[in-house]
């Protein structure tokens, strides 16, 4: 059972493409990084945007792609065959792969240059501060090829993780000498004989997912090294995913008043906890919203805008069975990223 690495909505047919402004949405996914889990995320998103009457002068290309490890057949001609990658590896994977959907974009007819706002889930969310701390890099040598606008971070799991409910098992499980092999051996062992649709049928059963998630597990398992890239990744983010790490320079990356009109260092920034989240411990979301967030009382409108879900009811995994409650929460946040973008560059 094959699966994409890819995925994509771009504008509809028939849609104006006349005096429009481009934009890419960049999604990074989570922790397994494959892409088809978001398959109805990204189309109940793109519905929302085209139908948005103060956005029906804008395009919108939502895109992105399967973390490395997560490959569905056992060799690509252009990568050669999967190998295990780590997080700082995969964060070069995907900061690649957004300048190629960049000029993507830019070799349709017209030749607009998007404006980008990056999306990530979970891990995604991490990657995502990491390529916006690239991007200031590169503006600062005095290259800048894109304007990076916003980005909207879903469950970020981006400080401590290890010490969240879900992060203390898996710290302690993934410290087994090559529990990642021995895990991945494990279902091998157990799912290697059952056809590709009856193990999506038993998916769909016993864990009662829905058939686009089932079809994304099942290809998961079959795939050649997807559990044993879910561990090993797990295991590096573990380690790496600690102590806030980043400075003002990316945390001040919410739009402010004396940004300039090319001026893409300053983005703007919105997060999306879950109210009760196993992979994010609550003192450590707390602290880092009483310390980066935006609070109504102060003057720092510079800082990103951060949200717990009020619900209490959208879980981490929302791409299984909650996707159109976070893409109408989205849509809201894409308008208005681009409203205050918008409004910077008139100023």
């Amino acid at each position: 059972m094959e699966t994409r690495t890819k995925l994509c909505y771009g504008p509809s047919a028939g849609r104006n493409t006349a005096n429009v402004q481009e934009y890419l949405i960049f999604h990074i996914p989570g922790n397994p990084g494959l892409i088809p889990y978001y398959d109805p995320f990204f189309s109940t998103l793109h519905t929302l945007l085209e139908s948005t009457p103060d956005l029906q002068s804008s395009n919108f290309h939502i895109c992105g792609h399967s973390l490395l490890g997560f490959e569905p057949s056992e060799h690509d001609a252009q990568r050669g065959p999967p190998e295990l990658a780590g997080l700082e590896r995969q964060i070069e994977y995907i900061d690649g792969l957004l300048y190629d959907h960049v000029d993507e974009v830019r070799q349709k007819p017209g030749g607009i240059t998007p404006k980008v706002i990056l999306m990530g889930h979970s891990v995604g969310a991490y990657i995502l501060l990491e390529i916006i701390r690239r991007h200031r890099k590169q503006i600062e040598g005095g290259y800048q090829d894109f304007d990076l606008i916003g980005g909207i971070l879903l469950f970020p799991t981006i400080t401590h993780i290890a010490r969240s409910p879900s992060g203390i098992v898996a710290s302690a499980l993934l410290g087994i000498p090559g529990s990642a092999h021995i895990g991945s051996a494990i279902v091998k062992a157990l799912t290697y004989f059952i056809p590709s649709d009856f193990l999506n049928h038993l998916v769909r059963l016993i864990i009662r997912f829905p058939e686009h998630a089932a079809r994304a597990t099942t290809a998961l398992i079959k795939s050649p090294i997807g559990i044993k890239e879910i561990l090993y990744l797990a295991k590096d983010e573990m380690g790496m995913i600690t102590d806030d790490k980043w400075g003002e320079e990316i945390w001040g990356a919410a739009t402010d008043p004396g940004t300039s009109k090319g001026d893409t260092i300053h983005s703007n920034l919105i997060f999306f906890w879950g109210n009760h989240d196993a992979w994010v411990a609550r003192k450590t979301r707390d602290e880092l919203i009483r310390a980066r967030g935006f609070l109504k009382q102060s003057d720092d409108n510079w800082k990103p805008t951060m949200y717990v879900d009020e619900s209490k009811k959208i879980p981490h995994s929302f791409c299984l069975k909650h996707s159109e409650v976070v893409a109408e929460k989205v849509r809201k946040w894409v308008w208005e990223i681009i409203d205050v973008h918008n409004q910077i560059g008139n100023q």
